[in-house]
């Protein structure tokens, strides 16, 4: 595994760049007509390699498989030493959303290895904003995943800056259609970690909610205006109120009008917009950044590809001054 922390001549080889790891080379092999497209993770890497509006502006590397170690910060060491044996029930499996297996266990620990290392990455090579094109994998407790979340890649990643670079002072922004049930919970004692979740009110997750810092539900059918307006009302005071050293942004494009399991209806340009006031908010007051990709269920998935690619394109242009 990649050693972020001492191996000096894996800095990024344009510092301007955005650094953005990814973990599709990790297959798992799912039951036909499964409703989770594993497949729009390849499918945004190889789009972004081939645009040539971030051709030379994005640096793409595999992530490192995140270590017990590294996921018993966040998580409880008996769910992790369940999940990778494969010992979990056939119930939790289903609260999960997938079926066990060695390639799952590659493709889990991966995902959460891509934030991790993007986070790293960040204050060891001083690098503004980073990214996971994978990631936001929101709804994993501290003692459980669900969801299609089996590890909590930004509570991991979370722990590792607080624990290895003295980081005090942290803002989840998740703006998943889907509350971030998992991340609220495991960061609700604890006051360094500020977690403001905009999602849709009558959606995923029912019965297991928690409580964010900040948490606002929308209504169904939620458009652009309503929910643009909502951030340029909200993102300033954030910022001024909790001067974050570190931002995670979990860039779900799941409030896409039309996404199989939204409710909302931002568009495109909509959701552009949306990455726009994020990006800019942090380069403007220079805090360090990570990006993680999050939900998006579009059919035919083009859509979800598209704007997935957005927030990694937009990011890779904010650090040119091109937003």
């Amino acid at each position: 595994m990649d050693d972020l922390n001492n191996t000096a001549d894996l800095a990024p080889k344009d510092r301007s760049a955005l650094l953005a790891f990814y973990s599709d080379n990790q297959e798992v092999d799912m039951p036909e007509k499964h409703r989770f497209p594993m497949r729009k993770y390849r499918l945004t890497r190889e789009t972004l390699q081939a645009d040539p509006s971030v051709q030379n502006l994005i640096e793409v590397r595999e992530a490192p498989q995140a270590d017990r170690d590294e996921l018993a910060r966040a998580h409880c060491p008996a769910y992790v030493e369940r999940f990778l044996r494969g010992e979990l029930t056939e119930k939790e499996m289903r609260t999960v959303g997938f079926p066990w297996s060695e390639g799952l266990v590659r493709r889990s620990r991966a995902s959460a290895g891509g934030t991790l290392a993007a986070t790293r990455a960040l204050f060891e090579w001083n690098l503004r904003i980073t990214a996971n094109i994978a990631g936001g994998t929101h709804h994993a407790f501290r003692d459980r995943g669900e969801g299609f979340c089996v590890f909590n890649d930004i509570a991991v990643s979370s722990k590792a800056a607080m624990e290895e670079f003295g980081i005090e002072r942290i803002l989840v922004v998740d703006l998943d259609v889907h509350q971030g049930n998992g991340t609220s919970a495991i960061f609700s004692t604890d006051a360094r970690v500020t977690t403001f979740d905009v999602h849709g009110d009558r959606n995923y997750p029912w019965k297991t909610r928690t409580e964010s810092t900040y948490d606002v539900a929308l209504p169904d059918e939620t458009g652009d205006t309503e929910f643009l307006d909502l951030l340029n009302q909200r993102i300033p005071d954030l910022f001024e109120k909790h001067a974050p050293q570190l931002v995670f942004f979990q860039a779900g494009v799941d409030a896409l009008k039309g996404d199989s399991f939204g409710r909302l209806s931002l568009s495109r340009e909509g959701l552009q917009e949306r990455n726009k006031v994020i990006l800019s908010t942090c380069l403007q007051r220079s805090v360090a950044t990570v990006v993680c990709m999050g939900g998006g269920y579009s059919r035919p998935i083009e859509p979800t590809v598209e704007a997935h690619s957005d927030v990694y394109r937009m990011a890779a242009q904010a650090l040119q001054g091109r937003l």
